[in-house]
């Protein structure tokens, strides 16, 4: 199945050929100053719902069952793991391989791009030593000081 892409304004104009051509492919609509617009069928939607489900369950048990197989898989996915120390890279794979089973669960896939994006600004400290020297000095502020964070 291929993507077809067209202006919204086609979908205004000729819904009709716009409906025939989601009956074979997803149809992406163009829109000025909005993000884009996706139309599928429903039933393609909940294959992909239940597939993705699917590779989230066989992700979770492969972090189980074989943890080092699942870190050379996400190394490749995401190289900059290589920038993380070893327990954190440990912590992320554990944590991805639960927020993908349970981002399928709900089909909300949010959670599962913020993770990854909070990984990837973690690496990138770790990727600077300066950086992270920085971070990691006080902060001179006014006010109260703000607890550290519980694990």
């Amino acid at each position: 199945m291929r993507l077809i892409e067209r202006p919204f304004s086609d979908l205004l104009r000729k819904p009709k050929e716009v409906t025939d051509d989601v009956e074979q492919n997803d149809v992406l609509l163009r829109r000025r100053d909005e993000p884009d617009l996706r139309l599928s069928r429903a039933d393609r939607e909940a294959q992909r719902v239940d597939m993705f489900s699917a590779i989230g369950r066989a992700l979770r048990n492969l972090a189980l069952h074989s943890p080092a197989a699942l870190a050379d898989a996400l190394a490749d996915a995401f190289p900059w793991l290589e920038f993380l120390p070893l327990t954190d890279r440990r912590s992320f794979l554990d944590e991805f391989s639960r927020v993908v089973t349970a981002a399928a669960a709900v089909d909300n896939y949010e959670p599962l791009t913020q993770l990854v994006r909070e990984w990837r600004a973690t690496a990138e400290v770790h990727a600077d030593p300066k950086l992270a020297r920085r971070l990691r000095r006080a902060v001179e502020a006014a006010g109260e000081p703000v607890a550290a964070p519980r694990a």
